[in-house]
C-alpha cells in the first residue's frame, strides 16, 4: 500500500465511520495515551518492587553467622554486679524522690546455666511523675525489666502514691 493510498482510506474515515466513529477512535486515541502514560510507569514501578522484595528475601534466607548475632546482642553485666546494682538502683531512687521501703530479692539460674536473673520486689512511695523518671532511668540500666507495677492511692487528693514495684535484673555467669 502506497503513501496516497492510505492518505485516500483516511480522508473516507469520516464519511463512512459517522460521529460515533470518530468519537470511538478519539476515545481509542485517549486511551492508548492514558496506557502509555499511566499505566506503563505503573508497571514498571511494580517490576522493580518485586524484584527488590525478591532480592531482600533471598537475603533473609541465606543463614547468618553466629558472629555477627553474637556481637549486635547488648552486652549483659557479670553476676558479680548484683551488689553495684543495688547501689545503683537506690541512687536513682534518692534522685528522683521514690522512698524504697525494704527490698525483698531471689536469685534463680536460666538458659543452662548461662544467665541469672535476679528477681527484686519492693513497695516505694512517690508522686506520679516522680515515679515516671524512676521508671525510665531504670528501663535505661541493661539486664533490668520491670515486669509488674501496682500503684494505688488512699484517697482522690494525696499526691504520695503506694507502689508495689517487681523488677528482674539479668545477668551473665562466667
Amino acid at each position: 500500500m502506497k503513501k496516497s493510498q492510505m492518505l485516500y482510506y483516511l480522508r473516507l474515515i469520516p464519511k463512512y465511520a459517522g460521529v460515533l466513529g470518530l468519537a470511538g477512535l478519539g476515545l481509542l486515541g485517549f486511551a492508548l495515551l492514558l496506557y502509555t502514560q499511566d499505566l506503563k510507569p505503573f508497571e514498571q514501578d511494580l517490576v522493580e518492587r518485586e524484584v527488590e522484595l525478591e532480592r531482600k528475601f533471598r537475603s533473609l534466607r541465606t543463614p547468618i553467622e553466629a558472629s555477627s548475632v553474637a556481637a549486635e546482642l547488648p552486652k549483659l553485666n557479670q553476676a558479680d554486679t548484683f551488689t553495684f546494682f543495688l547501689r545503683r538502683l537506690n541512687e536513682v531512687a534518692q534522685k528522683n524522690q521514690v522512698d524504697i521501703n525494704q527490698v525483698d530479692y531471689k536469685s534463680q539460674v536460666e538458659a543452662d546455666g548461662k544467665l541469672k536473673r535476679f528477681s527484686l520486689q519492693f513497695p516505694a512511695t512517690a508522686r506520679y511523675i516522680q515515679f515516671r523518671r524512676f521508671t525510665a532511668a531504670m528501663e535505661q540500666i541493661p539486664g533490668v525489666r520491670i515486669e509488674a507495677i501496682n500503684m494505688q492511692r488512699q484517697s482522690i487528693g494525696d499526691e504520695q502514691l503506694s507502689i508495689q514495684i517487681q523488677l528482674s535484673y539479668l545477668t551473665e555467669v562466667r
